[in-house]
């Protein structure tokens, strides 16, 4: 894995519970306070399949959506019909019990506890944002597209402008996504998402969580609180879906601060 920013690799850990729900194993010990991960694909016989608009029914959706925020132990989530897009929403109120679903946006911040923040990923980047000291945390969507529109950049920029944070004091990890051996592309996307590294000749396969590292990096996170995960969406063995693999089904990135 060729990873940016000199970035840590880590291995997400599956925890016992109800849900298949993978955590990032240092952050549990440094933050017990917080709420961090990414859902799991579950059995073959019971997909723990979280996405809205896919093949399962609703009903049976929702009532995966209840577990999580049962198993998270929080009373609020919050989701979003993702664009691919940089624009992304302070919530700085929770809102009612049960989940909220808006429009339109990939990413969302907040100081507030007891909120599940969720982003829809199916090979794209999950990217976490914590301010331990102040417990101001921030998840934002990193597909390719996302990633050149500088979604990441943003949310960085808006949390140091909506809670006067600096971007050295931020974590980041990039959670489970297919990774630079499984992600071909074409050299407009290498272009976009690496603009500081040579652009190949011909269609390659892409480190999108480098990218990301790379382009955290430059707007002042410190590499060394920089982590990605080492779980590739396409060619592990199974524990989360795929979308270039073949599925339409979804898991969620989530955080959240306990209350």
């Amino acid at each position: 894995m060729s990873i940016g920013a000199a970035a840590r690799v880590i291995t997400e850990e599956l925890i016992p519970g109800d849900i298949p729900l993978w955590i990032h194993p240092d952050w549990a010990s440094m933050f017990p306070w917080l709420i961090q991960g990414t859902t799991g694909s579950g059995t073959p016989e019971s997909p723990f399949d979280l996405g809205l608009s896919g093949r399962q029914p609703v009903g049976m959706v929702l009532n995966r959506w209840v577990r999580l925020r049962d198993e998270c132990g929080v009373s609020a989530a919050v989701h979003s019909r993702q664009v691919h897009g940089a624009d992304l929403l302070h919530h700085e109120k929770a809102p009612p019990p049960g989940l909220t679903i808006l429009e339109g946006v990939d990413g969302h911040m907040t100081s507030q506890p007891d909120l599940l923040l969720t982003v829809s990923v199916a090979d794209c980047v999950p990217v976490s944002l914590v301010a331990p000291d102040s417990r101001i945390i921030a998840l934002a969507h990193g597909g390719w597209r996302g990633t050149a529109a500088g979604i990441l950049e943003r949310t960085i920029e808006s949390l140091v402008d909506f809670f006067a944070i600096r971007a050295q004091d931020l974590w980041m990890h990039c959670g489970p996504a297919i990774c630079d051996q499984c992600y071909e592309v074409g050299t407009d996307v290498h272009a976009a998402v690496n603009p500081y590294r040579p652009v190949p000749t011909g269609p390659e396969p892409i480190d999108l969580r480098g990218g990301l590292a790379d382009r955290g990096a430059r707007v002042g996170v410190d590499a060394a609180r920089i982590t990605v995960s080492s779980h590739c969406t396409k060619c592990g063995p199974g524990e989360f879906f795929s979308h270039r693999g073949g599925s339409s089904a979804r898991q969620m990135g989530i955080l959240g601060v306990r209350a």
